[in-house]
């Protein structure tokens, strides 16, 4: 089994790459917006710089999870949760506050303001940079937690969120350019002025679906509700049931996933009245062994006798 230093380091040091390359990403997308006057470059600035904190913040969350108090006995998985409702929240201001202003910007068109039209030269340039950025950082995120077992869960998303931000900055970039392509006589020409304000919009009303799914799960976790994965969940039982001798009978299970770190509580009866404590310590062991190689941060408790309504 990977040494848990060895899992910090790795982490630490993917991530570390993440905030430098997220910080660049922010700063080239702000100056781009101040030389091309797109909407659309600045909320991708925006992103990237929420992005770089985040993951700084990812950091320190990774040095101090593991450690146990008598606060928090099995960890402090909690700020991992805590981390992710705040990352959900701040990405989902910062989606409609977009809406807000780019709504007004074409509100302020219709009603005969002038707006400069873009500049389409930097815009390709910056699309392509920043895809090829993003695409190349969630290639490294995937290669360093490959070198650990593929067994960083915030390695793999954060590798994930990096391969759509950079396939979206291409798109918006593509798209951005095409509306500069119209002609001024054109009956399109409102896409001269308020294109990158029409295609924030619309990527903003996709991408505010994700926030709220963010924020739904991470407060599940902080308040102690059953795991939401449900594969997860079905793997986990499924072991749960595979692991019991038949002389036990899982009445019930509690699976919680809070973080990374997982807790499970099998309530259980058994064909006789009395039961070694040898025997049951015996059989959580051997779930635990079970379940450890794929759910490093995990506990098992075993209840024996108590009868509780079924969670399935």
């Amino acid at each position: 089994m990977l040494q848990r230093e060895v899992l910090e380091k790795n982490e630490i040091t993917g991530l570390k790459a993440g905030v430098f390359a997220n910080i660049f990403m922010a700063i080239a997308g702000w100056y781009t917006y101040s030389i091309t006057n797109s909407e659309a470059l600045l909320l991708d600035g925006n992103f990237s710089f929420i992005a770089a904190i985040s993951t700084w913040v990812a950091i320190m969350i990774v040095k101090v999870k593991h450690g146990r108090t008598k606060v928090f006995p099995y960890g402090r998985y909690f700020y991992e949760s805590f981390f992710v409702f705040f990352k959900g929240l701040l990405i989902l201001g910062i989606t409609i506050g977009a809406l807000f202003q780019n709504s007004i910007k074409i509100i302020d068109f219709i009603n005969g303001e002038q707006f400069q039209t873009l500049n389409p030269k930097p815009i390709l340039f910056y699309s392509a940079l920043m895809g090829v950025i993003c695409i190349a950082l969630a290639f490294y995120y995937k290669r360093k937690n490959k070198d650990i077992g593929g067994v960083s869960s915030i390695l793999d998303v954060e590798g994930k969120t990096a391969m759509i931000d950079g396939f979206l900055s291409i798109a918006v970039g593509a798209a951005l350019f095409l509306t500069t392509l119209v002609p001024v006589n054109s009956k399109l020409s409102f896409f001269l002025y308020i294109g990158d304000a029409i295609i924030v919009i619309l990527l903003a009303l996709y991408l505010v679906g994700i926030p709220i799914k963010i924020i739904r799960q991470a407060f599940v976790e902080m308040g102690g509700g059953v795991i939401q994965e449900e594969e997860v969940r079905l793997h986990i039982v499924n072991v749960l049931k595979e692991k019991l001798p038949e002389a036990f009978n899982m009445r019930a299970h509690y699976i919680s996933k809070t973080g990374s770190g997982y807790f499970i509580v099998a309530y259980l009866s058994h064909q006789q009245d009395l039961v070694s404590i040898k025997d049951i310590d015996w059989v959580r062991r051997t779930i635990l062994e079970e379940l450890k190689p794929k759910y490093h941060n995990i506990e098992v408790e075993l209840i024996l006798g108590q009868e509780e309504e079924s969670t399935e």
